[in-house]
């Protein structure tokens, strides 16, 4: 459900990662101003970098959002341990967490870009990841969230 609200803003002109953040703090009702644009940076593959895959990104800034520390005392054990749920389920899934590897297309070229948008990878393979992710992200967080 809050997947397809997801893909719903990945088709609508926000990115990978934005969109994940958007739909799980729409879920789990947190309002923040720095959501989206914390994301941002993280979208194509950690802004054209050929790095990690955008939606992971989102999924792995919600997880630590809502469980990561706001003071140097306090632990991180349960923010990695989601953390590294997801990145494990996300690996298993799709074999890769890299944004190029899942793509085939280098975004930091023009050649990348307009292979991007010509094939419809968006369409073919995005969607679908950042709709996985933030369906995975928020059960998890569900399961570990004292409400």
């Amino acid at each position: 459900m809050h997947g397809q609200r997801a893909r719903y803003y990945f088709e609508n002109g926000y990115m990978c990662a934005e969109s994940v953040l958007l739909a799980i703090c729409e879920a789990r009702k947190i309002e923040n101003s720095n959501v989206p644009a914390i994301a941002t940076a993280f979208c194509s593959g950690t802004a054209r970098t050929k790095g990690n895959c955008g939606a992971l990104a989102g999924g792995i800034l919600a997880i630590s959002l809502i469980h990561g520390r706001t003071a140097p005392d306090q632990s991180v054990d349960l923010c990695y341990k989601l953390t590294q749920l997801l990145t494990a389920h996300f690996k298993n899934k799709f074999n890769s967490d890299n944004c190029f590897k899942l793509t085939d297309c280098d975004l930091s070229i023009p050649d990348g870009s307009n292979k991007f948008k010509n094939e419809g990878i968006k369409q073919k393979v995005c969607l679908d990841l950042v709709e996985e992710v933030t369906d995975y992200t928020l059960n998890i967080l569900n399961e570990n969230t004292k409400n």
